[in-house]
């Protein structure tokens, strides 16, 4: 056997040995590449379904997910953080309407300045003002979300004793008989 064919015999042993073995480790590592860019579009896309809908629980969820999945991203980091701490200020009164309307405004802003940093990592072509004008809900879901709220002030009033209950007694209409009158 010559130097050369000891060569090639050893060559395809290795190949035969180490092959399979890198074969997986390079699966493996685009693997890990599409599950991490996976968990990172799915916190894009909860954020941008949610936009409207700040306490909705899929937002919540993906917004406590951003410095899990984002931290090497330095940009995203920051946004999220603004968007974290204008989250905990409170807002003013809605009764104070032009300040209520700007504190508003700031908060989108923030909000849709963090879903811009994770659109370029993910190397997503979407405008600022598509993210923040881009988001449809239904009037009945705002209507009734705003209802709800209305109810849950105006029942923690009357529990911390700021609102009474108003009881009228209501005095049924008179009928002539057992039976109510005809249609």
């Amino acid at each position: 056997m010559t130097v050369g064919e000891l060569c090639i015999a050893i060559s395809t042993i290795i190949a035969v040995m180490l092959g399979p073995i890198l074969a997986v480790w390079i699966t493996r590592i685009i693997d890990d590449r599409r599950a991490d860019e996976g968990r990172k579009l799915e916190i894009f896309r909860s954020l941008m379904k949610t936009r409207r809908m700040p306490i909705h629980f899929e937002h919540v969820g993906a917004l406590n997910l951003v410095e899990v999945e984002f931290i090497e991203h330095r940009e995203v980091i920051l946004s999220w953080k603004r968007y974290l701490a204008n989250l905990g200020e409170e807002l003013p009164p809605i009764e104070q309407k032009d300040r209520y309307d700007a504190a508003l405004q700031k908060r989108n802003s923030l909000h849709t300045k963090l879903i811009h940093e994770i659109s370029k990592v993910l190397k997503l072509k979407v405008e600022q003002l598509d993210i923040l004008e881009g988001n449809y809900i239904p009037k009945g879901w705002h209507d009734e979300d705003w209802e709800q709220r209305l109810i849950r002030r105006g029942l923690v009033n009357v529990l911390h004793g700021k609102a009474p209950i108003i009881i009228k007694p209501e005095q049924p209409a008179k009928t002539q008989g057992p039976y109510p009158p005809p249609p």
